[in-house]
């Protein structure tokens, strides 16, 4: 089989949600299945580690626009569309969710992942341009695909009940927990990347970006009603103007920033050794399409706490604390009882590295193939 597949975020825009999991899906069925083809179409390559990286696996390859003045026309409406019928792809899976616009003119079968409608939910956090472009485009995939995959069932239902898509189009199959956070780490690899972050020797860890909707402040108003009042917090996520006037004025007012420490970006080989060193990882969101973070850190093992009827739950398994988005009281009391009950810590370690078992690269690697074979049957 012949497979074609956006790669914009994952060479472009690698450190979001949807470039992690392109790289994931492109790494398990170039590993699982040596025997597909698959180009990676991406308008331009900029950083040259993640395109080097993909191009380096022997039946991947990266491909640009030979010439086109608009390289974002050329990705999102008709001039790739000329490139898979000349690569003579099979099935063509817009991993971002997007489709090209003419993607009907050829003859591939084509499939788009919707990783979430967080923006129907929370328009506040996306400026107005942002919403109708990214409704545009998850509207118009729809509508394009020959099947949908979604990363969990909450987003699949989501897509039935906000945008009327028919249900058996859709195929919920979940990511897999990227490699780079399985196995152990060195002694002298965490003290190095201790050192150069200036961790504290205890933390809670949240990694998300900084928006209203995921509900970083409710783990600050956790930290005013702990017991434990030196616990630090690791912030990991880009600047936002969120986070300067709600979240930092917060912290300011309860005397909460010398336990704080913000860290805006951190390199994609430091972030398994800032999960292993955290005491507990807090996922507050109120939406997520998936939660990656979660399994990232049962990988690690670290213990999770996360909010109640997300799609972090369903990520989570039975393998973690669970509280409502509003009530902090809970979270507070989780979050003391994971840095003192040393036999709750091993259980939720122990049970989430039994969860991560449903997130490997053979399982998502053979429903992609499955589903693939299904639609060009």
């Amino acid at each position: 089989m012949i497979i074609g597949v956006d790669g914009s975020y994952a060479i472009l825009k690698n450190n979001t949600t949807e470039g992690n999991y392109s790289k994931i899906v492109v790494d398990a069925i170039a590993e699982c299945y040596v025997r597909h083809k698959i180009y990676v179409y991406t308008p331009q390559i900029e950083h040259r580690g993640p395109a080097t990286t993909l191009a380096a696996l022997a039946n991947v390859t990266v491909k640009q626009p030979r010439k086109t003045l608009n390289k974002t026309l050329w990705l999102n409406w008709n001039g790739m569309v000329g490139e898979l019928t000349r690569h003579h792809v099979n099935v063509y899976h817009g991993l971002a969710g997007r489709l090209p616009l003419r993607i009907r003119k050829s003859h591939v079968r084509s499939v788009v992942t919707i990783h979430g409608l967080a923006y129907k939910h929370f328009a506040g956090d996306y400026g107005w341009w942002e919403r109708v472009k990214r409704a545009f485009f998850a509207r118009q995939a729809c509508r394009l695909a020959y099947g949908i995959v979604t990363t969990s069932r909450h987003t699949r239902d989501d897509l039935v009940n906000l945008m009327g898509v028919d249900p058996d189009k859709i195929r919920v199959i979940y990511p897999a927990v990227d490699k780079r956070f399985l196995g152990n780490a060195i002694a002298v690899e965490l003290d190095a990347v201790r050192a150069k972050y200036k961790l504290p020797e205890h933390y809670i860890l949240v990694v998300s970006s900084l928006l209203d909707h995921k509900n970083i402040k409710a783990v600050l108003q956790a930290m005013t009603q702990m017991h434990d009042q030196d616990i630090s917090l690791v912030l990991l996520g880009k600047e936002t103007d969120y986070y300067t006037h709600v979240l930092r004025k917060f912290a300011q007012e309860k005397r909460l920033m010398h336990r704080l420490l913000h860290i805006t970006r951190a390199h994609a080989i430091d972030m398994p050794p800032i999960y292993r060193m955290a005491d507990v990882l807090v996922a507050p969101s109120r939406y997520e399409g998936f939660g990656l973070t979660v399994i990232e850190a049962q990988a690690c093992g670290v213990p999770v706490i996360t909010t109640s009827g997300t799609a972090q739950q369903e990520a989570a398994g039975e393998a973690a604390l669970f509280f409502d988005p509003d009530d902090t009281a809970t979270l507070a009391s989780h979050l003391d009882r994971v840095l003192t009950d040393t036999a709750l810590r091993e259980q939720l370690i122990a049970a989430g590295r039994q969860n991560i078992e449903r997130f490997t690269y053979k399982r998502l690697a053979d429903e992609l193939d499955d589903y693939y074979h299904q639609l060009l049957k």
